[in-house]
């Protein structure tokens, strides 16, 4: 006999022991098919129970509910002794989160916190996974072991094929860390691509121990490339990162990053890079199109690269940090450098410091060394052991309008080869800071000036000194107004101007006889007025919630006027003085949330040119296209332009095109052409690069879920 949907409400108290409180993890995964303690509702079209067993039996549309967890199905039994579950018929359970378990019979024990359901499939929402078995077992709350696995993050058809799925033998999977299997497919469409008899893959948001996806690629200076890490998470507060770099043409590398926290205080990594080479003279003959950047040839086929950088806060506002840095040979960053800013680099430091920080006092003590990458020996670059800086903040002199600072620095100069020796530079600032009437700003003040030499392999003699002064006036005051336009968002603006005058005096003073270490050992005489003015235009948008304030115009305009080169005598009658500086400007314009456009200059007032100019400008709108162009000019050295650009064609389809032009050579340093493919579940580039040595073609996919599994590199020499 059947019963029409009969509905019963039941408070199952099972004598099981009671769950500690879930996790925040816990509660949005299927932490647990049926938990202990809980209320339970039963519907079905027919239910009876078993007294003798405590067994509840349900038949025909069965729905059971828990909390927000609700599993259907055609038949359930339900043993509160045992603490077993059984359903049979189209199982489908939804926990809370919005996770989905299918299967076709369902076996939970609520007392182990275990269920297996044959032909499984799971739908785990918050990281759109899919994962199937025969059987799958629920072995923890986010674990699953089982037979014939497989597993994506691709969206298909119940009984289609996904883009791209791994298949296994047997697995283990841990929802958000990884999936260990054994006898591993990597299928596309249901064609298996790539085999392994032994697969880690991370299924994952944090940190795990594990290989990360290799890097294969090709050139034909390296050969065929393989990079492959190996990341490895120590503690959450320190990891490191293994990496191995063979190249059947070239040779082979080696590398280790450690990165650690040992307090809020106490942090640092430390990198370290070997790389073995077959033969460098032929890898200098395959970059000898591009020239050596001015380099010695230096390198031999040891090649490594070691950098640490360390802070440690030691309370009481004292820190010390460690920053190391050195190479093998002054080739090394031109083979393995990261970017243009590298490949360029002319010297590195590595310093050791210790700074101690009081109310009104700071004084930092520095070791400090230079590599100069331009010559093979460092015997004439200068060292600085040590070097002490202490400066005091200005602060008021007691029952007077007078305000007092000090900056004084102490470098002992160390190199092997040429002069040598000590410098104390003494600077202390006496100023006034004064304010007539509210109407503007007024701080004269004066800087004596004190240095002294303690000098080695030095003819004129192991002393030196030299006395100086500056005198300064600065004036500067504000003008604001408030306009008020009758447009729809924009209410209004405030134009602020601001006018600044310095006056800046140094007398001359003869400085030959010093030793030349760096530009503090020779100061110019100067008698120079400064003026600028800085306007800034501030617009307040309103409607859709708080007004929004954006700054729409900066501008600001700076010109000396040296008075020594005013009254100078001509040297001969073709001789000109030219005082005025000159102009130097800068101007943000930002009009709309998707346009900013910036620039700097400075302006010849006497050959009428632009010496040197900077334009940029950006545009992007809110579906993903956006644009960048750059114009570099400095008269007689750079003269380049540089543009990027993308352009969302599709939901789907990205194209990308950057491109540096040199108008001094007259050619492009550096093209890109780019193709960008996304999917629900996986995403491509295609990019092909035209550069001075070389033509690169590159291929990377992207699996959601996954990150970044593999990039095929092709490198090709130029036509």
């Amino acid at each position: 006999m059947r019963y029409l949907s009969t509905l019963i409400s039941l408070i199952l108290a099972v004598s099981l022991c009671a769950p500690g409180p879930a996790t925040a993890q816990e509660r949005d995964s299927t932490s647990e098919l049926l938990r202990k303690n809980k209320p339970i509702e039963i519907s079905a079209d027919v239910l009876t129970f078993d007294q003798d067993t405590e067994t509840y039996h349900a038949k025909g549309n069965v729905v059971i509910v828990q909390d927000a967890t609700t599993l259907y199905a055609e038949e359930a039994l339900l043993n509160t002794a045992a603490g077993v579950a059984t359903a049979r018929g189209d199982v489908m359970l939804i926990d809370e989160g919005g996770n989905v378990l299918k299967g076709e019979d369902l076996l939970v024990d609520i007392k182990r916190r275990s269920a297996v359901l044959a032909h499984g499939r799971l739908f785990y929402k918050l990281e759109n996974i899919h994962l199937e078995g025969h059987p799958l077992e629920k072995t923890g709350p986010q674990s699953y072991a089982g037979r014939n696995i497989s597993f994506t993050t691709c969206d298909c058809p119940e009984g289609g094929e996904p883009f791209w799925k791994f298949s296994a033998e047997s697995a283990r999977v841990t929802v958000s860390e990884y999936m260990t299997a054994r006898n591993v497919f990597f299928k596309i469409k249901g064609v298996p691509v790539l085999y392994t008899p032994y697969a880690r893959i991370p299924i994952k948001r944090k940190r795990q121990t594990g290989l990360l996806p290799p890097h294969p690629g090709y050139s034909r200076l390296r050969g065929f490339k393989f990079d492959i890490d190996f990341f490895w998470a120590i503690s959450p507060y320190q990891d490191a990162t293994f990496n191995l770099d063979i190249e059947t043409a070239r040779g082979a590398g080696a590398g280790a990053e450690y990165r650690y926290f040992r307090t809020r205080r106490s942090y640092g990594e430390a990198k370290l890079f070997y790389f073995k080479e077959t033969d460098i003279d032929r890898v200098r003959d395959f970059r000898s199109a591009i020239n050596n950047l001015s380099r010695p040839l230096s390198a031999g086929n040891d090649r490594w690269r070691f950098k640490w950088d360390h802070f440690e806060d030691l309370g009481g506002g004292m820190n010390v940090r460690a920053r190391i840095n050195v190479v093998s040979d002054e080739e090394y960053f031109i083979d393995f450098g990261r970017g243009a800013d590298e490949r360029s680099l002319e010297s590195i430091e590595s310093n050791l410091s210790f700074s101690k920080s009081w109310p009104a006092w700071n004084v930092v003590f520095q070791l400090r060394r230079f590599d100069n990458l331009l010559d093979e020996n460092d015997d004439a670059t200068l060292q600085r052991y040590p070097e002490i800086t202490l400066t005091g903040a200005e602060r008021r002199i007691p029952r007077t309008p007078f305000y007092v600072s000090l900056n004084t620095s102490y470098i002992n100069f160390v190199r092997k080869a040429g002069v040598q020796g000590s410098r104390l530079d003494v600077l202390p600032r006496l100023s006034i800071p004064l304010n007539p009437g509210g109407w503007f700003e007024f701080t004269p003040s004066i800087t004596p000036r004190g240095t002294f030499y303690l000098v080695k392999r030095r003819a004129e003699g192991r002393y030196a000194e030299r006395y100086l002064y500056e005198v300064d006036a600065d004036l500067t005051t504000t003008f604001a107004r408030i306009f008020r336009p009758r447009l729809k968002r924009l209410t209004a603006i405030r134009h602020t101007v601001r006018p600044r005058l310095r006056y800046a005096y140094i007398p001359e003073a003869v400085q030959t006889s010093l030793p030349d270490f760096d530009g503090v050992d020779r100061i110019p005489a100067t008698n120079k007025l400064t003026y600028s003015l800085n306007m800034l235009l501030t617009g307040k948008l309103t409607g859709g919630g708080k007004p929004v304030y954006r700054d729409h115009v900066y501008l600001e305009l700076i010109q000396s006027y040296d008075i020594n080169e005013a009254t100078r005598k001509l040297a001969s009658a073709t001789d000109q003085r030219r005082p005025f500086s000159d102009i130097a400007g800068e101007l943000i314009l930002k009009p709309a949330e998707m346009v900013l456009i910036t620039g700097k200059g400075k302006y010849d007032v006497y050959d009428w040119r632009f010496d040197s100019y900077d334009t940029t400008i950006k545009l992007h709108d809110g579906r993903g296209d956006w644009g960048s162009a750059t114009y570099r000019f400095i008269r007689g050295g750079a003269n380049y332009f540089e543009a990027s650009v993308r352009a969302r064609v599709t939901r789907a389809f990205d194209l990308t095109y950057a491109n540096r032009f040199s108008f001094q050579d007259d050619r492009s340093l550096e093209t890109v052409y780019g193709v960008v493919y996304r999917h629900q579940c996986w995403g491509a580039m295609l990019s092909y690069t035209q550069r001075l040595e070389e033509n690169i073609v590159l291929l990377t996919f992207d699996l959601k879920g996954l990150g970044r599994v593999a990039g095929i590199t092709g490198k090709i020499q130029p036509f």
